[in-house]
């Protein structure tokens, strides 16, 4: 319908070149907004799984209270992973402590906290190769390897490991000698990872119990169904304080526990509806000036026959430009702060094409639901009061 008739809304918008640019640029702020709060959003949920994808499992036994692999991932007794390891199917497991530990940041000579992993030196624990290639040389007490994306500045320090220098040092109070270097990325609430034998764990965390774990890796023998061994697992350990899944099922558990109990969700969502509610604030002005502005022309319309779903038409014609020209700009604005923000916190932040659709499509939604509103006054113009 709109190809057959003249573009009255193009027209009647681009006539005052101020107002359209202003409208387009209310639009684009708050498509701008939007993609900034969930991006922010998805970027704390992708953080909290970025180890869950460093180790090399099928399956992962974790305390039933754990939240998570970092920092609350519960503990629970070594047996449990014996038993898990006599199911048939089970080809290899591995236990793995996690401990968060006081350190002498080597940028500042600061306190801190790192996060160390004291796992077995003989056994396959992490998917990285060039990680695993490094874990025969743990097998020295007292060394660690230390993690690149560690916030801070750090780049003196992880050059002389690159040069072959073995710096040391203060971790729990002990002195530990960093002999290489891995990258997990960072998160939002670890400053800093460190790899250490179990051997070395155990004497830096002089608290900690060897017959209690914080994670057991189980990987079964290869064509064997992952959900069905869980549940053969599971039913093995007959423990109700420990639980079993294959890991993109904890990794989504993760992400759950995230939404449903923590605040930050729901910040992030009030967030994008104040974004759009701006947006449709600044649209609903721009567009009911406009048809204030053409009351007479639309009066006229009415006068000669047209009905209100015309005239509902050109309203909506300018919310679909004014949708247009306010999102691509803002899209393309938003890829380039996703990469700044990104490389500023060391944390992946990428747009992804889902997140496009839905933006768009809320886009779309504010933009005619602020048309539907400025057309009010349309319906309600009568011609003879006009004239």
């Amino acid at each position: 319908m709109l190809r057959a008739r003249t573009p009255l809304g193009w027209l009647q918008l681009t006539h005052s070149k101020s107002r359209f640019i202003v409208a387009s640029a209310g639009v684009g702020f708050a498509v701008l907004l939007v993609f900034m709060q969930l991006g922010f959003m998805n970027m704390l949920f992708d953080s909290t799984t970025v180890i869950h994808q460093q180790f090399k499992t099928d399956l992962v036994i974790m305390s039933a209270d754990a939240e998570g692999i970092v920092p609350d991932s519960g503990s629970f007794s070594r047996r449990r992973l014996i038993q898990a390891a006599g199911v048939p199917g089970v080809a290899d497991w591995a236990e793995v402590y996690i401990g968060t530990l006081n350190w002498t940041k080597p940028s500042d000579g600061t306190l801190g906290a790192v996060v160390v992993f004291g796992v077995p030196t003989d056994v396959r624990v992490f998917a990285n190769s060039a990680l695993d290639a490094q874990m025969p040389l743990l097998r020295t007490s007292g060394t660690m390897l230390i993690d690149e994306g560690s916030r801070g500045d750090y780049r003196a320090f992880f050059a002389r490991i690159a040069a072959g220098e073995q710096p040391q040092v203060k971790l729990a109070g002990e002195t530990v000698t960093a002999i290489g270097t891995f990258n997990f990325g960072s998160s939002f609430g670890t400053e800093a990872y460190g790899v250490v034998s179990r051997e070395t764990f155990l004497q830096l965390d002089r608290s900690r119990h060897p017959g209690v774990i914080n994670m057991g890796l189980v990987t079964v023998t290869p064509g064997v169904d992952l959900a069905s061994m869980a549940d053969a697992v599971s039913k093995a350990i007959g423990a109700t304080e420990v639980k079993v899944w294959t890991m993109p099922d904890f990794m989504e558990v993760t992400r759950d526990f995230l939404r449903v109990n923590s605040p930050i969700a729901t910040i992030f969502t009030f967030g994008v509806l104040v974004g759009l509610f701006v947006g449709a604030v600044i649209v609903v002005q721009i567009l009911t000036s406009d048809v204030q502005d053409h009351l007479g022309e639309y009066a006229t319309f009415k006068a000669m026959g047209f009905k209100n779903r015309y005239l509902l038409g050109i309203v909506y014609e300018q919310s679909a430009i004014l949708t247009v020209f306010g999102f691509l700009p803002a899209l393309l604005l938003s890829i380039l702060l996703y990469r700044l923000v990104g490389a500023a916190v060391a944390m992946d932040m990428n747009m992804t094409w889902s997140r496009v659709g839905w933006v768009f499509a809320l886009t779309v939604g504010m933009c005619l639901a602020a048309g539907t509103i400025a057309v009010r006054r349309i319906y309600s113009a009568d011609p003879a009061e006009v004239f």
